[in-house]
């Protein structure tokens, strides 16, 4: 909601500052109106000095500014009434969310109130709770080769992913190691981290591919990545990837601004 309600604001702001160049724009003391007459590729334009007038003057290449003029205020004088009318708008609902959002009524019951009712509408943080709470099937693929324990409690098969781990439990992103996932096409993948975006109520995905220089390794990566691909899962809308491997180290502090650009 925060981002959102921000991302209106920036709106209001650049309607006032279009408004602005709209009111001057439409205030060109140019009298009359202009009608412009297409044939194929060729236009000639008319000045009718006059709103009443029906009388066309041409007006020729040499004086092109008069048309400019005429087009630039009547554009002016459409646009600025639709950007007034937007912003008015914008900024009632601005002022009405301002008051209180549907989201926060369930959030301000009290806690005996909130176990009597099924939420409509959850607040960005609750949401983000509701979803760390549920229940999850986790691989149970060689379970003995979890032996990195993390900070939220999980123990998960490398170093690294014990720093992903903690670098999400430090920065309140919501996680889920190692979730048996059926893909649209049937298939069964098991991400390293199934994450909530708290900004966008949705689920991403994130895969560390820690032994890229490996070539077997290597294969069933690639494989993988394409078996996301192919049901709609791939960089730049819902998966994240991170790669390690021979004289690639990956620099925490950097993924920790990269996660909090993409998540925060």
């Amino acid at each position: 909601m925060r981002e959102y309600v921000e991302a209106l604001e920036r709106r209001s702001n650049l309607l006032r500052l279009c408004i602005e160049k709209a009111k001057h724009d439409s205030s060109c003391n140019v009298k009359g109106r202009l009608q412009i007459s297409t044939t194929g590729k060729r236009c000639e334009y008319y000045h009718i000095p006059d709103f009443g007038d029906s009388h066309l003057k041409y007006i020729p290449q040499a004086n092109i500014s008069l048309a400019k003029s005429l087009a630039s205020r009547d554009y002016a004088t459409k646009v600025l009434r639709k950007l007034q009318a937007e912003k008015s708008a914008l900024d009632r609902y601005l002022a009405t969310i301002q008051r209180g959002t549907a989201e926060e009524v369930y959030a301000r019951m009290s806690i005996a109130r909130q176990k009597l009712v099924t939420p409509i509408l959850l607040p960005d943080n609750m949401c983000a709770k509701k979803w760390e709470q549920e229940n999850f099937t986790q691989s149970t693929y060689m379970p003995e080769k979890k032996i990195y324990p993390t900070k939220k409690g999980d123990w998960v098969r490398s170093k690294t992913e014990m720093l992903f781990a903690d670098m999400y439990t430090d920065m309140g992103i919501p996680y889920r190691y190692e979730e048996v996932n059926t893909l649209a096409s049937g298939e069964i993948v098991i991400p390293d981290f199934t994450l909530w975006d708290s900004k966008r109520r949705r689920v991403l995905y994130h895969e560390h591919f820690g032994l890229m220089d490996d070539p077997d390794y290597r294969k069933k990566s690639l494989k993988k990545i394409d078996d996301y691909r192919r049901n709609g899962i791939y960089v730049g809308k819902n998966l994240i990837m991170t790669f390690e491997g021979d004289g690639a180290v990956l620099n925490m502090k950097e993924m920790r601004a990269m996660f909090h650009d993409l998540l925060m």
